[in-house]
């Protein structure tokens, strides 16, 4: 027998005779090839998995066998392959830890108290380090599942899929043909008043709908469902079912589909919900239709069935992979591979996981991590909108959670921990050693500060022929393709009645000048009143000749002639003033008008050392260019429809705006002179745009964007 195999304190369990409790059943299960022996405790409906080695010494702990006599017996039998007595006490301090073993004689009443009053706080710990979810239990729902399953049994099997996958398919059909309706609908009304309180309503039924759901299959496929409550999510009451007893059943599949139950709910009632809104009336119905629709639809893809969260989407994917616990596991797969590998703690036991299982640890735990921190800082500035306090403490507690904790248990452990004693200083220095060169590349280091943004070719606005003026066009004067200079007349334009009212305007200006004559002589007191009727009519009969003067549209500058349409067209049709007629093509384009966000308007205004430019379709070559005019007020309006999401661009349009033109956040418009190598190009080409501010460390770039992100969050 080895020596590595003592233990200086085999002797304070050696004499013990444990044997499992009555209420936990054994079950053989195989993940990836592998056997495992899953131990369900009943009483508490939790679950736990042990190794065919643990199984060995649990096996034969039958209550009349002493703790030293099955060690000795596994290790006569496996000599070397035997586990050591520090593994068996860490093994039952696992089993008693859980309750899952008793001892001969009697039972120890306080230790049975105190191991009840450590799960009720650490229930309470799990609800205050996550106050955006937790759980208020109410009662047994068992005996209620198991009179009412004879009437949802049907749809609890291969008729139930079946009926989903066809009235999923019919609702995603129904969404495809009206998706822009649908997703226009969507924006435009996700905050209204209204719809807040149909979503209210609706969605606690819906999530009741989910929960019974995952308790129904549980109990259609033998097990029991002891826990049924409210879990406070963001603060909103909606119901559970604690269904945790599907890990003991052998077959993956029916343990993925207890945890795709309430997904398969939710996206059937959704998809019936979409078919009732495409043929609803604008009303009440329609809108609880297209609310289910949100919930059942965008939540699912979001939260609940994605898999970097773990709700129902997490333990699909574990069960279905074959990797119970698959968070941990990947979080503790990664702290060994720091310790194994940076460390160099040789000593350190090998994780127990074939390739394919690390192979979803490297990728999962930093997926999951990083989503789960978006979601969670995204909720808490949501709430802060319109709960500013409790928002930025639900912000502040998130980072904390998510960044502070993790690398205070970090530093923790590479401080006290025993299995890095004989590599202290090596750890010391790459996790130290790592802080300071990150803290150095983020304080010190500068990294290049850029504003990237998009432009369009601009035709200048002397360019555009507009009429000043009504009236019916009686002639062009050139035809397509032209020379023109400024100045040249392009087309005449008629007004009927102009001149008629010109000339009774000259006879009125007329009347006026004697009546302020007769005034001046006869009435002295009336002067002033008659001079005022006089400059008005004056006045008026001026702008009525101007009037004859804009009925000649004129260029604006020299170039080729573009009429608007053909000129058979355009002649002896009716004008309105501002209509556009047509365009003078410059020889080249001379500008790119360019778009800036708000958020990096300070930077352009302040720190502009120069601007370069990109063609679209010619990303490898850019220009030098220079900023000739920028319009101090901000705009709501692109100057192209380009620029737009609609168009392409990267500018969020109002999606309610047909011409896909009006902004959601306001921009502020620049326009640069275009270099003499680009003047080739087509007017309303689109043009990236970078300007350069300069070096800046990382921190404070980091900086900047968080305090943008606080101002435009809450307007302060």
């Amino acid at each position: 027998m080895a020596e590595s195999y003592l233990s200086t304190i085999w002797y304070r369990v050696a004499d013990l005779q444990p044997r499992l409790r009555s209420h936990v059943k054994v079950h053989r299960h195989r993940y990836r090839g592998r056997p495992w022996y899953v131990l369900h405790d009943h009483a508490s409906g939790r679950v736990h998995r042990f190794t065919p080695g643990a199984y060995m010494l649990i096996g034969q702990m039958d209550g009349g066998r002493t703790v030293d006599d099955v060690w000795r017996s596994i290790a006569e039998a496996h000599d070397e392959d035997a586990p050591g007595q520090d593994e068996v006490i860490r093994l039952l301090s696992q089993l008693h830890q859980n309750d899952l073993i008793q001892y001969a004689g009697s039972p120890d009443v306080a230790d049975l108290l105190e191991r009840y009053d450590r799960q009720a706080k650490q229930v309470v710990k799990q609800n205050v380090l996550n106050p955006l979810s937790f759980r208020l239990p109410l009662f047994d729902p068992d005996k209620f599942l198991q009179r009412t399953l004879p009437i949802v049994r049907p749809l609890t099997g291969w008729f139930g899929l079946l009926l989903w996958l066809v009235v999923v398919a019919a609702g995603l059909a129904t969404a495809f043909v009206h998706w822009q309706e649908l997703w226009r609908d969507m924006a435009g009304q996700l905050l209204a008043a209204q719809n807040l309180m149909i979503a209210a309503i609706a969605y606690p039924l819906l999530k009741t709908v989910h929960e019974l759901a995952h308790g129904y299959l549980v109990r259609a496929r033998g097990a029991e469902v002891r826990e049924i409550g409210i879990m406070f999510l963001v603060f909103f009451p909606v119901p559970y079912v604690d269904a945790s007893a599907a890990a003991s059943f052998r077959s993956k599949w029916q343990r993925a589909a207890v945890s795709a139950g309430g997904i398969f709910v939710e996206t059937f009632v959704a998809a019936i919900a979409v078919m009732v809104w495409a043929s609803a009336e604008p009303g009440f119905v329609r809108a609880v239709a297209h609310n289910i629709v949100l919930i059942g639809g965008l939540s699912t893809i979001l939260v609940n069935g994605n898999p970097l969260l773990k709700y129902d989407g997490y333990y699909v994917l574990s069960d279905l992979i074959e990797i119970p616990n698959l968070a941990n596991r990947s979080t503790k797969y990664w702290g060994h591979l720091i310790q194994k590998r940076l460390f160099k703690a040789k000593q350190l036991k090998e994780e127990i996981a074939t390739t394919g299982e690390k192979i979803w640890f490297l990728f999962y735990a930093p997926a999951a991590y990083v989503y789960r921190l978006i979601v969670m800082v995204g909720i808490a500035l949501y709430i802060a909108q319109k709960f500013f306090v409790i928002g930025v403490l639900l912000a502040i507690w998130s980072v904390f959670n998510s960044v502070v904790k993790p690398a205070f248990k970090a530093v923790r452990h590479v401080v006290t921990s025993p299995a890095l004693r004989k590599v202290r200083r090596r750890a010391y220095a790459w996790t130290f050693g790592g802080l300071g060169v990150v803290l150095a590349l983020a304080l010190l280091i500068p990294l290049p500060l850029r504003t990237d943004t998009e432009g369009v070719i601009w035709l200048p606005d002397e360019a555009y022929l507009r009429t000043q003026t009504s009236g019916f066009l009686t002639r062009l004067e050139h035809e397509q393709g032209d020379r023109v200079t400024a100045g040249a007349v392009i087309a005449t334009m008629e007004e009927p009645t102009v001149r008629a009212r010109i000339s009774v305007l000259e006879w009125r200006v007329e009347e006026f000048r004697r009546r302020l004559s007769a005034t001046e002589v006869q009435d002295r007191r009336r002067t002033e009143i008659a001079r005022l009727e006089l400059q008005e009519a004056e006045a008026e009969l001026a702008r009525e000749r101007e009037r004859i003067a804009d009925l000649a549209v004129r260029a604006g500058t020299e170039g080729t002639f573009q009429p608007a349409l053909p000129g058979h067209d355009l002649e002896q049709r009716y004008i309105p003033e501002g209509e556009l007629l047509g365009y003078v093509l410059p020889d080249g384009p001379r500008q790119v008008r360019a778009l800036v966000p708000q958020q990096d308007i300070a930077l352009v205004r302040s720190r502009l050392q120069g601007v370069e430019l990109k063609l679209a379709g010619h990303l490898d070559t850019a220009v030098p260019a220079r900023v000739i005019r920028a319009v101090p007020q901000a705009t709501a309006k692109l100057p192209a429809a380009a620029l737009g999401s609609g168009g392409g661009g990267r500018f969020l349009v109002d999606p309610t705006d047909a011409e896909g033109l009006t902004l959601l956040e306001q921009a502020f418009l620049f326009d640069l002179a275009l270099p003499d190598g680009m003047t080739d190009t087509p007017f309303g080409t689109r043009v990236y745009v970078r300007f350069d501010h300069g070096t800046e460390p990382a921190a404070f770039q980091i900086w900047r964007r968080v305090r943008q992100l606080f101002l435009k969050q809450f307007n302060a």
